[in-house]
């Protein structure tokens, strides 16, 4: 290539960036990775997109070294488990301190300064692996809009909504959606590795100057940070079967619509497809109600849940009756939310069953049609039409089965903590 071409490409890519105002674009960021995943540590996850500074604009984010080593010391919050507060944190920091102390040394003879660079280790171990979580999540995006999320040859271009949503907030000259978007996830990848590579410099000095066995000890507080990072890693790796999902449901409605289908077909489709979704949420809510019982009644019968005494209750004297009050007013309590979930899933299951009927009701009403070819060859499904179809609200109800399971998950982990 030319240097008239690259020079450019540079300006394009210049005159690009600055048509967008990305102003508090990993505000929005964090908001989306919100969605669906509302019970993750917000001590992990808040930190790592505390890092981001938030004022950038797009044109910014493919900035200098120097100016994103900058970035990198501002970024200096510490997570809660790192504090000086965690006694977990603080067990494990003399526990590798205690290995420094050989039949040589002596507990004096260990420098102080060891104690702070375990701690500073620490915190770049929890940003590196926050960071490399997070960039898996932007793979996948990318992935996802240059058709490669499958094995299969390239397939179309789907940008996730999560991606689309912050280009949309920030172009203001409404330009060529998969370019913007393109240049988003690209210049944020950019800046994971950026901050990645600085981190692992830094830390690459720590190791060098520990006493003792550097990989044990590197190991023994990696193993220490990535128990801590579970949660959010779980919740990041469901994000991206989500963005799976939503990808497959793009490509089979694209292979529908290279059937050349008529525009009844089309107002037919969206109306089947419409009807089975509301079919299968319902369905899917009412199992999801019925394993959210079975666990509370599981852990009712395990330890009555506490709840707040009546101001009335001081002015009972006697203990032994205040107690069978309390008993009996908890009992009530806990019966009146199993009797409230009981009502909500036979009302789901009235409201499923009233969609199951539409959804069949639509498909017979389509097969009398072509049966009795009242409808011109034209303006009716095909096979593959239809294959397509089942195919797509099958992958669908996958999605909604993946994500209140991943509820149902969340729960009992909540519960455990």
């Amino acid at each position: 290539m030319s240097s008239n071409k690259k020079n450019s490409n540079r300006t394009n890519d210049h005159k690009l960036k600055q048509q967008f105002d990305f102003d508090n674009v990993y505000v929005l960021e964090k908001e989306n990775a919100e969605d669906q995943t509302d019970a993750v540590d917000k001590s992990h996850a808040i930190n790592v997109l505390d890092e981001n500074v938030l004022s950038q604009k797009l044109s910014q984010l493919s900035c200098s070294q120097p100016h994103q080593q900058q970035n990198v010391k501002q970024s200096n919050k510490i997570p809660n488990y790192l504090s000086n507060k965690n006694k977990s944190f603080q067990k494990l920091i003399k526990e590798i301190l205690s290995t420094m102390i050989t039949s040589r040394t002596t507990v004096s003879s260990v420098p102080s300064q060891n104690e702070q660079d375990l701690r500073d280790m620490a915190i770049l171990i929890h940003r590196i692996k926050s960071e490399q979580i997070f960039q898996s999540l932007w793979m996948t995006y990318l992935k996802s809009g240059t058709g490669q999320l499958k094995v299969d040859p390239i397939g179309p271009s789907v940008w996730p909504l999560q991606v689309r949503t912050i280009v949309k907030q920030a172009n203001k000259t409404g330009s060529n959606e998969n370019v913007t978007c393109m240049a988003l996830v690209k210049d944020r990848l950019h800046e994971f590795n950026v901050r990645i590579q600085q981190y692992q410099t830094e830390l690459d000095i720590y190791k060098y100057r520990l006493q003792g066995n550097r990989e044990t000890i590197y190991q023994t507080i990696e193993t220490f940070i990535q128990q801590y990072l579970e949660t959010l890693r779980k919740k990041i790796e469901h994000k991206i079967i989500l963005v799976q999902y939503d990808y497959n449901d793009r490509v089979l409605e694209l292979e529908f619509l290279q059937q050349n289908p008529s525009e009844y077909c089309i107002k037919l489709y969206k109306q089947l497809y419409d009807a089975r979704y509301k079919k299968d949420i319902t369905r899917e809510e009412v199992q999801l109600v019925e394993q959210r019982i079975s666990y509370y009644n599981i852990n009712s019968s395990q330890s009555h849940r506490q709840i707040s005494h009546p101001t009335f209750f001081s002015t009972i004297l006697n203990q032994d009756v205040q107690q069978q009050i309390y008993d009996q007013l908890t009992s009530v309590v806990e019966q009146a939310k199993v009797d409230m979930l009981n009502l909500y899933v036979k009302t789901a299951e009235m409201q499923m069953k009233t969609y199951d009927k539409q959804y069949n009701k639509e498909l017979d009403k389509m097969f009398i049609e072509r049966k009795q070819q009242s409808l011109a060859v034209e303006q009716q499904l095909t096979t593959v039409m239809l294959n397509l179809l089942e195919k797509r609200a099958d992958n669908r109800q996958e999605r909604i089965r993946c994500v209140n399971q991943f509820k149902i998950h969340c729960l009992h982990s909540n519960s455990n903590h």
